[in-house]
């Protein structure tokens, strides 16, 4: 089989699945119009890549009509039999004029969420391109109900899973005196930060005596404000920020932490949330887009209200108080987490839905 995908080379998500579908022993040729910044895809033997090498953040969505011609220049050369744009709006526009025969189109968060609630021609784009697609994928049953507002074809819904291996608990002590809570993310507006430090704040002029401690992992262009909060607050001797992380450390830090807290203003999935779980470790969660799916509130986790200092305190008090409840959530979404969202299967879904496309 070989397959032609359309995304963004740099993506954490998208080298996760270049990785499973090139050991699945898939030809693979990966087109993306950004500036490629690593060297992750020369491992394969099997994989090509195409970089148009465009500053995407400072471009606009023009620039991926702008490379119509080599996109199709290259599916002339490589003859895929199925192409893949994961992204509904850029490369789903872009690949839809290869007029594919078995073409996929996987939908992220931001491109069903909010590009077509922008204006009129930005829902009719989206419209078009899943019109132009013949298996159209999500990562999420809420992610999918949106995704069926702009299409009567059926949603297949394929989880972003985790390596259960690497993402393990290793087993740390619970002092209920000293808990540390804490959060894996990019440090942007959506991911609701700023609410978890004020939450944290109300914790400890609740339990004063208490050592507990926050754990913030990630950069972003919130990180001079969030440090500003935090000392504004007084809290610099309890908040610690650790600063971007490799992804493969992220299971290092999580088994840090006893609770993790991912207050999310807009959130498609929950791929934190999912790893933390493996980690077995209990998540509160915001009640938005895909992360009530993810964390099962109490049973592996507490959702909150979305946007809520006050809400979000009250859930990390509820764990605080009840530690017995932290090892049973912890337990109990490792067990979730082996249930559905274990990856090697996922991508397994992925390549039976290509399978079955070509039969």
């Amino acid at each position: 089989m070989k397959l032609l995908m359309l995304s963004d080379l740099n993506s954490i998500h998208t080298k996760k699945w270049v990785r499973s579908i090139a050991e699945s022993g898939i030809e693979l040729y990966v087109f993306g119009i950004d500036v490629l910044k690593s060297d992750f895809y020369d491992q394969f033997y099997n994989v090509q890549v195409y970089s148009d090498g465009i500053d995407v953040g400072s471009s606009s969505k023009s620039s991926y009509l702008k490379s119509r011609k080599a996109l199709k220049k290259i599916y002339a050369e490589f003859k895929p039999d199925i192409v893949h744009a994961h992204y509904a709006s850029s490369y789903g526009f872009l690949g839809s004029f290869l007029n594919h025969s078995h073409y996929f189109i996987s939908v992220w968060g931001s491109d069903i969420f909010d590009f077509p609630n922008e204006s009129i021609l930005k829902k009719i784009i989206i419209k078009r391109n899943l019109r132009k697609a013949t298996v159209i994928c999500s990562t999420s049953e809420i992610m999918a109900l949106e995704t069926k507002k702009y299409t009567r074809k059926e949603v297949n819904v394929v989880p972003f899973g985790v390596d259960v291996e690497h993402f393990q608990s290793t087993h740390k002590e619970i002092n209920p005196d000293a808990l540390v809570y804490g959060i894996v993310k990019t440090l942007e507006d959506k991911y609701g930060i700023t609410y978890l430090i004020s939450a944290f704040d109300l914790l400890i002029n609740d339990e004063p005596k208490k050592k507990h401690t926050l754990l913030i992992v990630g950069g972003g262009s919130k990180e001079a404000e969030l440090k500003k909060q935090v000392d504004d607050l007084k809290l610099t001797k309890r908040v610690q920020f650790v600063g971007s992380v490799n992804h493969d450390q992220v299971a290092k830090y999580f088994n840090q932490m006893d609770i993790v807290v991912i207050p999310s203003n807009n959130e498609s999935f929950g791929v934190a949330a999912v790893e933390a779980a493996a980690c077995e470790k209990p998540v509160i969660v915001s009640d938005v887009g895909g992360l009530p799916e993810v964390i099962e509130n109490g049973k592996t986790g507490l959702v909150a209200l979305p946007r809520n200092a006050v809400d979000l305190f009250n859930k990390m008090k509820f764990l605080a108080e009840d530690p017995q409840k932290i090892v049973e959530f912890g337990k109990a979404g490792r067990e979730n987490v082996l249930e559905k969202y274990v990856w090697d299967e996922n991508v397994r879904t992925m390549i039976a839905l290509y399978e079955k496309a070509l039969n």
